[in-house]
């Protein structure tokens, strides 16, 4: 970790794109079960990756 923030690495930006490509591939509440992140938080990524699972059946209202 220190190594990757040595050569201008951006974790933070580089795990949230990571999350934005994963939910944008596989529907939110399945990517926020399996990696313990909340539903909500999971489809927040898909929104902001304009991911087209929105009106997924589990989605929470």
């Amino acid at each position: 970790m220190v190594r990757l923030r040595d050569l201008g690495v951006d974790l933070r930006g580089a795990r949230n794109r990571a999350l934005d490509d994963l939910v944008n591939e596989i529907p939110p509440p399945v990517v926020a079960d399996a990696l313990g992140y909340s539903h909500v938080t999971a489809f927040n990524h898909q929104q902001v990756a304009g991911g087209t699972w929105a009106r997924y059946v589990a989605r929470p209202t």
